[in-house]
């Protein structure tokens, strides 16, 4: 097929136009949009292309993007198309619906490499004999989606060979036929059902796209996976489908092989707690929502995690300021010299345990922008004495005068109010970092709140706290986990609280 190259067509790949009409008529597959420039409007011509067979054909070539949708559109029309560049291959060639036995055999005779894309389509189509006849290596991909497909003879048969290997990789879109690593079912598939789950698209603002954080400016949010290269667009707001409680697992060991579960929530609970060995099994590539503010307060109690994320080399500020913090309550100052970066010095260096005075008398001397966070730990600690050597020549502000007010040792808060007087100041903190007004006594409560069901949103992070400016609160989930299943108001209406009057019945 000749393939457009005129200048007039690839400039439309420039033009940064929103119109939700454009956006549409391209999802339903009634009109392919002049401005083709916004990230958003490519999805909604990807999902027209794919539901809709011959819709926006002229865009073959134009882009490698459009090209593998019209592809996997062919194929799934039981059309072997001519596939000319790497990087005109489909990933999935099975949703929205999967070609003939004999069309994805004459695939895998003119592409080889496709075999087990190939193999995928087959657990998703229960084509047992054509799986059979292209002797692959046992993907754990492939087990998934035939679990979850219900075509339990291609599942047994990639089961019962002595290991299962990472062949396809659903977060990269990517097929490794050279050197794949075995592994486990470890529930990172994006099996089929679950690509029927769909978001609905907002307004995209085309002048404001680097400012977007997960949902926004661009329209849509960005998924875990991918595979359609649709981001699941559509005009209507699906609920995400959970098929397996993943309460229990919060308890037990993890199987070797994992059920297909929506597998955030225990990311997020094995990053609170710093479970090194389920977090490292269980995380994926791209951090996902909360998941720093979990990994900060499982470094903070947890010195092993610390140690584990120390060699991660760490990009984000927060995990660095842990990994930082532990260790000086660890009474190790290794990492804390004069010249480390302000942008890496914790505030919380006092809970959930205290430092010796030694160490904070030394942390004092190599970064003394430190001494109002050292004066907290001493009047939390009671080190009445390494307190007024340190406050000789400190300026006060407000959340160490408020440590002072909350302590049952007066002495603490009459050498404050002798050292403002002297200074002649008004004690003050930066209106951003209210967060440091925080007590610790603030970070040890617990929850009456009953929710209908477990979910990734049960751990709180919308609020800033004494974690350096974040905070994590998983006790929804820890109250969750350890009700009764008959305590548990699936069916109310209203907000309910565990108080032992009106609920439980």
């Amino acid at each position: 097929m000749p393939r457009p190259t005129t200048p007039s067509t690839m400039d439309r790949l420039l033009v940064q136009k929103y119109d939700k009409e454009d956006c549409l008529a391209a999802i339903h597959g009634q009109r392919v949009p002049m401005a083709l420039g916004l990230p958003l409007v490519r999805l909604c011509v990807v999902r027209g292309i794919r539901y809709h067979p011959g819709f926006a054909e002229e865009l073959y070539g134009l882009d490698p993007l459009f090209t593998r949708a019209l592809n996997a559109r062919r194929i799934m029309s039981n059309v072997v198309p001519d596939i000319q560049n790497p990087n005109e291959v489909p990933y999935c060639i099975w949703h929205p619906q999967t070609a003939s036995e004999s069309t994805y055999r004459q695939l895998v005779a003119c592409y080889p490499h496709m075999r087990y894309h190939v193999g995928r389509a087959c657990a998703v189509a229960g084509y047992t004999s054509l799986y059979r006849e292209l002797a692959i290596l046992p993907d754990a991909h492939i087990a998934e989606e035939a679990r979850e497909c219900g075509n339990l003879d291609i599942f047994d048969h990639v089961m019962a060979e002595p290991a299962q290997y990472n062949v396809m990789n659903d977060y990269l879109r990517l097929v490794n036929l050279e050197t794949p690593e075995k592994t486990c079912l470890n529930g990172d598939t994006a099996v089929c059902w679950s690509l029927d789950s769909k978001q609905k698209f907002t307004t995209a603002d085309p002048y404001n796209e680097e400012e977007h954080l997960g949902f926004g400016s661009q329209g849509y949010f960005e998924n875990d996976f991918n595979i359609t290269e649709d981001m699941s667009i559509d005009d209507f707001q699906s609920d995400k489908e959970f098929r397996f409680d993943v309460t229990s697992l919060l308890s037990m060991p993890l199987p070797l092989h994992l059920p297909t579960v929506e597998k955030d929530l225990l990311i997020l609970m094995a990053a609170y707690y710093g479970d090194i060995d389920r977090y490292a099994r269980l995380r994926r590539p791209e951090r996902i929502l909360n998941e720093i503010e979990c990994c900060v307060h499982g470094i903070y109690h947890n010195t092993q995690f610390a140690l584990w994320w120390s060699q991660q080399q760490p990009s984000s500020k927060y995990l660095v300021m842990a990994v930082n913090a532990r260790l000086i309550m660890n009474n190790v100052l290794a990492t804390i010299t004069p010249e480390t970066s302000p942008i890496d010095l914790p505030y919380l260096i006092w809970y959930p345990t205290i430092a010796a005075p030694s160490t904070y008398l030394e942390l004092a001397r190599r970064q003394p922008t430190m001494v109002p966070q050292i004066l907290r730990s001493c009047i939390v600690a009671n080190y009445t004495d390494l307190f007024d050597v340190l406050v000789a020549n400190a300026v006060p502000d407000l959340a160490v005068l408020a440590e002072a007010e909350e302590s049952s040792n007066r002495h603490y808060k009459a050498r404050l109010d002798q050292r403002v007087l002297e200074l002649g100041i008004t004690p003050s903190i930066e209106c951003y970092k209210e967060w440091k007004m925080w007590s610790t006594r603030k970070l040890i409560t617990s929850t009456t709140s009953l929710e209908k069901r477990m979910s990734p949103q049960l751990v709180g992070t919308n609020f800033p706290s004494l974690y350096n400016g974040i905070q994590c609160d998983a006790t929804s989930v820890e109250l969750m986990s350890s009700l009764p299943r008959e305590w548990i108001p699936i069916n109310s209406s209203k907000p309910v609280f565990l108080n032992y009057t009106e609920w439980p019945l």
